[in-house]
């Protein structure tokens, strides 16, 4: 796994928010990283945020902490989450789990655009 650092891009996440990721994490990174699947001709996908490690041969971006947990974030997303986005938790699909909201979510269709390619 490659880590690079970019600490000009910062998660936003409320004050309650900051101490469930703490919680949750412990003394493991936050992950944020995406999954699609191309079928028919269309991608359709979704960005994750998951607790720990990623695999070995993810190339992963260091982001701005969140609080006292490091946050890590697949490379091609950079761009996507600069432009702003926020953890959440409540999402009444996932129930308690984190997810990420973004501030442009109509940028997630051009990202599914440039980067067609099934990914789990």
């Amino acid at each position: 796994m490659t880590v690079v650092a970019c600490s000009f891009v910062r998660i936003r996440a409320e004050t309650a928010v900051e101490r469930r990721v703490a919680e949750l994490a412990g003394d493991l990174p936050i992950v944020i990283d995406h999954y699609a699947s191309r079928r028919c001709g269309a991608t359709i996908g979704d960005v994750r945020v998951r607790v720990g490690g990623a695999a070995p041969d993810e190339a992963l971006v260091e982001l701005e902490p969140i609080g006292s947990v490091r946050v890590l974030a697949e490379r091609h997303l950079v761009r996507l989450l600069a432009d702003g986005a926020a953890i959440r938790f409540g999402n009444r699909l996932l129930g308690s789990q984190p997810s990420i909201e973004l501030d442009h979510p109509e940028a997630w269709l051009c990202f599914l655009e440039e980067h067609p390619q099934s990914r789990r």
